[in-house]
């Protein structure tokens, strides 16, 4: 997988993460915010490294699917860009007034 891909199925998990089971949040926090491997999830979950590939495959599917649905993860990048545009024309209060803004979406 890309390092493009993986940082959009961990901006997704952000995003979207709720929507998935327990046991599918903790495979995808493990594997992409903490960097465990395939093997340290299987011997953490008792299952088999393959059986961890599979649930993973999973929840990165499902997690596309809510963006391809939703496009919430789109379309707040979309503002984010529009706000930074703008903090350009605006005086010094508004700056930071959109600068907080921006901040807020990316929490």
């Amino acid at each position: 997988m890309e390092k493009k891909d993986r940082l959009f199925i961990s901006l997704y998990n952000d995003y979207y993460g709720s929507l998935l089971t327990e046991y599918q949040r903790q495979i995808v926090d493990g594997y992409y915010n903490l960097d465990m491997s395939l093997s340290e999830l299987a011997e953490e979950h008792g299952i088999s490294p393959q059986g961890v590939r599979d649930a993973l495959k999973r929840a990165e599917k499902q997690l596309e699917g809510f963006e391809e649905k939703l496009g919430i993860v789109k379309k707040s990048q979309s503002v984010i860009e529009l706000l930074q545009d703008a903090i350009n024309n605006c005086s010094d209060e508004g700056q930071r007034n959109l600068k907080k803004a921006i901040d807020i979406l990316k929490e």
